[in-house]
């Protein structure tokens, strides 16, 4: 369920920045699943005009590609600093950036991607899509839209932000709200450390450095317990994505039982 799918005749293809991207059909079909219940609840709203519930559900759809799209491009342009060339695909699990195979390189500035450099790796895809986010809330600010993220900073940092109205079309608002949304809760869960999540190969990478016996079944152990321990709380608290990250252990688990290496 976690690795790459097969290519179909349904798939959308192109290349961004010189990456080839793919974008299969299940991560529409997963998109769609994810945002309905959030484009009724805008659309519902009588504060705002709204277009439909569908049309907020495409603009969801396309805050969710956008976000993501933007989450795997950090991470090729890290491997593209480090003289890899690699490649993006969208599927029902989010996206994945696969590095070409080592015959690839392409004057690399060196031949081995240590610990470090998976840190920075990993960690370039959520930075982006954080500043993705944080550009998008500025841009809200901007314009004088109301954000969740305004309050949530405001509380944060123990201050009073001012409250912006509503606009008056639940478009914009739904558009902000899905980008935001993304870019930001989306980014920070991707670093917990779980394998394969990015905070999980963070988390492996840290435990190498420090030159912990079995680092990889470590990280497995881990990521079993914070991914069990996640799942359940959103499961229990009704919030989306609690059997994700129970798949998620369970994958670890498994992984730990036949000795593998990683994923």
């Amino acid at each position: 369920m976690l690795n790459e799918p097969g290519i179909s005749a349904y798939d959308l293809q192109f290349r961004f920045l010189d990456i080839p991207v793919r974008i299969a059909w299940g991560f529409w079909l997963v998109a769609a699943i994810l945002g309905w219940e959030w484009s009724r609840s805008i659309d519902a709203s009588p504060a705002m005009t709204s277009p439909g519930a569908p049309i907020l559900l495409l603009v969801w759809m396309g805050a969710l590609f956008l976000s993501i799209l933007v989450h795997e491009i950090g991470h090729c342009l890290a491997f593209r600093y480090y003289g890899l060339e690699s490649r993006i695909v969208l599927y029902h699990f989010g996206g994945l950036a696969i590095p070409d195979s080592f015959g690839s390189w392409r004057g690399a500035r060196q031949r081995y991607i240590g610990p470090n450099e998976q840190i920075v790796i990993s960690a370039a895809g959520p930075a982006l899509q954080l500043v993705l986010g944080l550009l998008t809330w500025f841009l809200g600010l901007a314009l004088g839209i109301r954000m969740e993220l305004t309050s949530q900073i405001g509380w944060l940092l123990g201050i009073e932000l001012p409250e912006m109205p509503l606009p008056s079309s639940a478009l914009v608002f739904g558009a902000f709200s899905a980008t935001i949304f993304v870019s930001t809760i989306w980014s920070l869960l991707n670093l917990a450390p779980i394998l394969p999540l990015d905070g999980g190969r963070i988390m492996e990478s840290i435990l190498r450095i420090n030159r912990v016996d079995q680092p990889t079944r470590m990280a497995h152990m881990v990521s079993v317990g914070t991914g069990a321990l996640l799942g359940i709380w959103f499961l229990q608290t009704g919030q989306p994505g609690g059997i994700m990250f129970l798949v998620f252990a369970a994958s670890n688990w498994q992984a730990m039982q036949y000795g593998q290496g990683g994923f």
